[in-house]
């Protein structure tokens, strides 16, 4: 099997990074602007000079002006804690097509996190020691091996407190979007989500009789996908994706669905405009 090298989509994610929060977000988790005071660039405000205080944070011009002595205050910057949260179930996986388009949407999202000063994990599986992210090609190897057990089914997702968070799954499982939106977005910075799936998934064609294989339990069943199976199908699936939007839209969270297959550099446009990244 091909699958993509993580250095190829580097080469193409170069020009993009992980949109982080550009303003405050409270306490010193997760933000990339804290509250406190510091020594970043981003100036915050003026207060009167006292004694001990940084000369080099005193504003000449200001008192050359009005002959009072104040000192720049600037914001302090925290680095932001990412949660990247892969689907690595079998569905994932269903054919060479689908593996290989997760690994690169993983891959494109692992490499503009490592673009920010991030702190920054990938999570796989509801594990209480999620692997933290130290190299991009370290995706590859990740997404390699699959899940005992889906992330999404166990009763907890290690996700930190106050964490840029971004989902990729098909959610092609039985949930309500409600709900996991909802424990997905639980006391985060923010949320992205993208769903991943073959053409076909989202709109299939009639194909007559067919053995259907459920791929993560390996239960058979014998159906005929004539045209009425089919409408009610993407019926079905136009409800799910609804649902999704629709849960996002409440928590505040961002969603996206895009088709395996789709290049790289189409993805990476595709994921701008949805705000999961930004120009470098």
């Amino acid at each position: 099997m091909s699958t993509p090298s993580i250095d190829w989509v580097a080469v193409r994610a170069a020009a993009i990074r992980l949109a982080l929060p550009r303003t405050p977000i409270g306490g010193r988790l997760g933000a990339r602007l804290g509250s406190g005071v510091g020594s970043s660039l981003e100036f915050q405000d003026y207060r009167s000079y006292a004694p001990g205080d940084d000369l080099r944070h005193v504003d000449w011009a200001a008192y050359a002006r009005s002959e009072v002595l104040a000192v720049r205050l600037y914001r302090e910057e925290v680095a932001p804690r990412v949660d990247l949260v892969f689907d690595t179930s079998r569905s994932m996986a269903v054919d060479d097509r689908k593996l290989c388009a997760h690994m690169e949407l993983c891959g494109l999202i692992a490499c503009a996190a490592s673009s920010t000063a991030a702190d920054t994990r990938v999570i796989t599986a509801p594990t209480p020691d999620p692997e933290r992210l130290r190299r991009p090609e370290d995706v590859e190897r990740t997404l390699a091996c699959e899940a005992a057990t889906s992330v999404f089914e166990g009763a907890h997702i290690p996700l930190r407190a106050r964490s840029v968070r971004v989902v990729v799954s098909d959610f092609l499982f039985p949930h309500d979007a409600d709900a996991l939106v909802t424990r997905l977005a639980r006391n985060s910075a923010s949320l992205a989500i993208v769903q991943l799936t073959l053409a076909e998934e989202a709109d299939p064609a009639a194909q007559g009789g067919r053995r259907l294989i459920d791929v993560e339990s390996q239960d058979e069943i014998d159906l005929l996908i004539d045209e009425q199976a089919v409408a009610d199908y993407r019926a079905r699936f136009g409800r799910l994706r609804l649902g999704l939007v629709r849960a996002a839209r409440r928590v505040g969270a961002r969603f996206t669905h895009v088709i395996a297959g789709t290049p790289v550099r189409e993805l990476a446009r595709a994921l701008a405009a949805a705000g999961v990244v930004e120009p470098e």
